[in-house]
């Protein structure tokens, strides 16, 4: 065979016979029309055919075509290369590949048989990655108030709760004294996903009313109720900004 000799075909029909029953190892090349890097594979395999012929059986399945094998051994992406030895499924790769890693599958299982080592099945297909939801734009917003470069205060405060309206004046003095501090007052009714992805990314339980200095991913002072006062916030930044 030479370079403009493609592999041979096989079919759900044919796969039992041609593929797990053969007496040497052979290397299934998966594809599609529709699929370029199945079209950019095809030397590949053409080259492989040549090298291999009579230690191997390189052939290619129209996945379209034969949604029986591909269902059997749980395609999902396109070109895929089995590797099978006595009828057991022992290679995978996904996606165009260069000729040295199929070459590489095909010599370590050839030098297994001569070794008399028997074919170790792998698994049909390595699990799918679990999908990564979108991050909220309040998990956005509070990695950003905790990753500030300069000491900021964050104020947690309960529009609902008799003490957080009091300790809210001392927020509120303590801004009026300072008010070229970054300063972020969050009304928990009006703001719970943010409230909430705080308390996950200072990793502090959440309180109301609440304050926090941070500064780059770290909680520098952080107090609750009665214990926030105008006097201990200001205490609080005199010694992050002398700890800068």
């Amino acid at each position: 065979m030479n370079e403009t000799e493609a592999p041979a075909a096989v079919t759900d029909a044919e796969f039992a016979a041609r593929v797990l029953q053969s007496p040497v190892p052979v290397l299934v090349d998966i594809w599609a029309a529709w699929c370029q890097p199945c079209v950019t594979l095809k030397p590949v395999m053409h080259r492989l055919a040549e090298s291999y012929r009579d230690r191997a059986t390189v052939l290619t399945l129209d996945a379209d075509s034969n949604l029986e094998t591909v269902t059997r051994f749980d395609i999902r992406a396109l070109p895929s290369v089995l590797l099978f030895d006595q009828g057991v499924l022992v290679g995978r790769q996904v996606g165009a590949q260069p000729q040295a890693t199929y070459a590489a599958m095909l010599d370590a299982r050839l030098s297994a048989r001569a070794a008399g080592v028997a074919p170790t099945a792998i698994a049909a297909a390595a699990p799918a990655p679990a999908p990564v939801a979108p991050e909220s734009p309040a998990s956005r917003e509070a990695r950003e108030l905790a990753a500030a470069t300069e000491p900021t205060l964050i104020f947690k405060h309960s529009a609902t709760c008799s003490i957080s309206i009091g300790v809210k004046r001392e927020y509120d003095a303590f801004v009026r004294a300072h008010p070229n501090v970054p300063a972020r007052l969050l009304v928990v009714q009006n703001e719970r996903p943010l409230s909430n992805a705080l308390a996950e990314v200072l990793r502090v339980q959440h309180e109301s009313p609440q304050a926090f200095v941070v500064r780059q991913g770290q909680v520098l002072w952080h107090a609750s109720h009665h214990r926030i006062t105008a006097s201990r916030i200001a205490d609080a930044f005199s010694a992050a900004t002398h700890a800068v």
